[in-house]
């Protein structure tokens, strides 16, 4: 059975904890690899994303020898976790309220809430997921939340701003920590001088 979008985003985004787009990039494209050969263009083979039982077979030493670190024991387990729960588990959670969502992705090993926040808003259109990374967070702490500058991110307070901004912007907060996350990388630079 092919891959779904939402399950090609799953995926990648089990790529990014600790992770910069170079490397991102590269392991999604390693991942990518193991798919069915799509076409050829311009002498790159383009492939189909795997599906859910090849992606749960690939050997963890395969992704170890790829730099994929601790990630090359989560993504097949992962895939193995989500063909237990049944044909396209992925794609069902769209049809399920944001909270269940994230609890339903957090039941994952190696899925915590800010990644499931990430698959939530970007795989499944659960528009008030806030996933709250170190850019989102000194936005937020700086704009909103000025006794936490400066200060790491605990989980009562990922909590707290990601629920605050729901509260604030409803079903759209998704989509405004974004306009924070750009403004907070386009910014940060200029901000550090002063």
């Amino acid at each position: 059975m092919r891959s779904s979008s939402a399950t090609e985003t799953f995926f990648s985004f089990l790529c990014t904890p600790n992770n910069n787009i170079l490397r991102i990039r590269q392991m999604v494209n390693h991942l990518a690899s193991y798919g069915e050969p799509l076409a050829e263009v311009q002498g790159v083979r383009l492939r189909v994303f795997p599906d859910l039982e090849k992606i749960a077979s690939i050997p963890e030493s395969a992704l170890r020898s790829n730099s994929f670190g601790y990630r090359a024991a989560t993504i097949p387990s992962a895939a193995i976790q989500v063909i237990e729960r049944g044909p396209n588990w992925i794609e069902g959670l769209k049809d399920v309220n944001y909270a269940q969502a994230h609890s339903e992705l957090c039941s994952i090993k190696g899925i915590g809430p800010k990644l499931a926040d990430c698959i939530a808003l970007f795989a499944l259109d659960h528009t008030e997921a806030v996933p709250v990374d170190t850019h989102v967070w000194q936005a937020l702490s700086r704009l909103y939340y000025p006794e936490w500058y400066g200060t790491s991110i605990t989980d009562s307070r990922y909590r707290e701003v990601a629920q605050s901004l729901r509260r604030k912007l409803g079903p759209l907060s998704g989509w405004a920590q974004q306009f924070l996350f750009y403004e907070n990388m386009v910014n940060w630079r200029a901000r550090k001088k002063t």
